[in-house]
């Protein structure tokens, strides 16, 4: 069996910071690879060397060699690469350049050069395999943040890579998806495709993979087959756990103190064909978990309670025009590059009427510290890693004294440590606001939330997350589906 990958990194560093050093390892034609570890560790650095982003896209000082099918990357000419590899963005706006969502899926053979009726062949088998046909017709920026990591997926499978990487693919997916995902991986391994991901949620992947890499400080820390894994692995190394079966809610009961009351809200956005309202009551303590398939409203919701859309109809107790609910609400965005306007980190967190307010300097310096962001201060937002953006977002919105805090997807491609982190934050911040938590993250939600609103377009159903996880995840399971009338023996009055 030939090698596809073999990698041989002496040093990478970026700004004069080392970010690899001494990374060597080979991949196998048709090998399944696992890349994990802390966030920051360097696994998307190692990613964009790999498949020639850097230096043709990204900036970097890089001493070594990557051969992809045995010969060296740097003797491929621009654009050459694209024949052989796929890859999908940790943010797949990164990606994008059509406005439709087939056009986006085409352009990859249209590159290429494939033959026009080929191409509308697997333009078809690709939307079909992902499970998006129904999006073919669609603007790329009107879809969902996990409908557009469905999109670049269904972009890798036109042209027939050989080898696909994949950064961060389940980060913005739901729970029912990302077994999609698992399953659409497991056919592209039975072709013969060489993969290589980068991720954090592991669960799918572990009766997929051949070995899982694990970085540390930029090195290889572990190398693990897929009959190595267990749960002492993960819980010594930090890992997200192996398997979802054995997931149990951390959390009691909320507070009774009702604080905010949201009443027959509808949802204002065309796209979405949800007839009916949404009703629920906060009370302090209170952490409720907003889930629901890519696509049903759960972004579009939180917009409306924040004051970014309009209301089409309803009322929350927190006020009824745009302004109020804007000054009244806290908000972590899943695109959490757009929450950032200043140069450094410490800008974003203290404005200028607090530089001499003692209290709440302490108050940052302690979040900081708990977040493991301290050392970035200083640093400009945008050079940030994925995971730290998330965490300083996640800061913006609990250091904002409001009636509701709303945060969406905060631990998208966070390990699990930081996600403890975030997990404790939020334990911290419902003692006095209540928190509606839009997430995905089965390991958070267990972590995290007392409550739980479930989202689809047969209904809504609030349940209490004690007592009910084999529900819940029943509804992720069957999302999409009948799923409401299946739960509804655990529901709150």
């Amino acid at each position: 069996m030939g090698k596809s990958i073999e990698v041989d990194i002496e040093k990478f560093s970026y700004n004069e910071k080392t970010i690899l050093k001494d990374i060597r390892f080979a991949v196998n034609q048709g090998e399944f690879i696992v890349i994990t570890g802390l966030s920051g560790c360097g696994k998307t650095s190692l990613l964009r060397l790999l498949n020639g982003l850097i230096p043709n896209l990204y900036d970097g000082d890089f001493i070594g060699n990557i051969n992809i099918l045995g010969k060296s990357i740097s003797s491929y000419s621009k654009g050459e690469l694209a024949k052989y590899i796929g890859n999908v963005f940790q943010d797949p706006n990164d990606q994008f350049f059509s406005k439709e969502v087939e056009n986006e899926v085409a352009l990859i053979g249209e590159n290429m050069g494939m033959k026009r009726h080929l191409l509308h062949k697997r333009v078809d088998s690709s939307l079909q395999e992902i499970g998006i046909t129904d999006l073919r017709n669609k603007k790329v920026r009107e879809i969902s943040g996990g409908q557009k990591q469905k999109v670049a997926i269904a972009s890798t499978l036109v042209f027939d890579s050989q080898i696909i990487f994949l950064d961060e693919p389940s980060a913005n997916l739901d729970y029912k998806s990302t077994r999609d995902l698992g399953n659409i991986l497991k056919h592209l391994k039975e072709e013969g495709k060489t993969i290589v991901i980068a991720e954090h949620r592991l669960s799918y992947l572990s009766n997929l993979l051949d070995r899982l890499i694990i970085l540390k400080d930029g090195r290889i820390e572990a190398v693990f087959s897929s009959k190595e894994l267990n749960e002492d692995v993960a819980k010594k190394h930090e890992l997200r756990c192996f398997r979802d079966i054995n997931l149990k809610s951390c959390m009691g009961k909320q507070y009774d103190e009702k604080l905010v009351t949201i009443d027959n809200i509808y949802l204002s956005n065309k796209a979405y064909s949800l007839d009916w309202p949404i009703n629920f009551i906060l009370s302090r303590g209170e952490c409720m978990a907003l889930i629901g398939e890519n696509g049903i409203g759960k972004t579009t919701l939180a917009k409306e309670l924040t004051g970014l859309l309009p209301i089409k109809k309803g009322k929350t107790s927190y006020g009824d025009s745009a302004s109020m609910r804007l000054s009244n609400v806290a908000i972590s965005l899943q695109n959490c590059s757009n929450m950032f306007f200043h140069e450094t980190v410490e800008r974003e967190l203290i404005p200028k009427d607090k530089y001499q307010d003692k209290d709440y300097l302490s108050k940052v310096k302690n979040y900081l510290l708990d977040l493991e962001l301290w050392d970035k201060r200083m640093l400009n937002p945008h050079d940030l890693s994925g995971g730290e953006k998330q965490r300083l977002a996640l800061l913006i919105a609990l250091l904002k004294d409001a009636k509701v805090c709303i945060l969406d997807e905060p631990t998208a491609g966070l390990d699990y440590r930081r996600m403890l982190l975030v997990s404790n934050a939020i334990k911290e911040k419902i003692k006095k606001t209540p928190i509606i938590l839009i997430t995905h993250d089965i390991e958070l939600l267990f972590q995290t939330c007392n409550t739980a609103y479930l989202m689809s377009k047969n209904g809504s159903e609030k349940i209490n997350v004690d007592g009910n996880e084999d529900k819940i995840l029943d509804f992720f399971n069957c999302i999409g589906n009948k799923s409401i009338n299946r739960i509804r023996k655990g529901r709150i009055d």
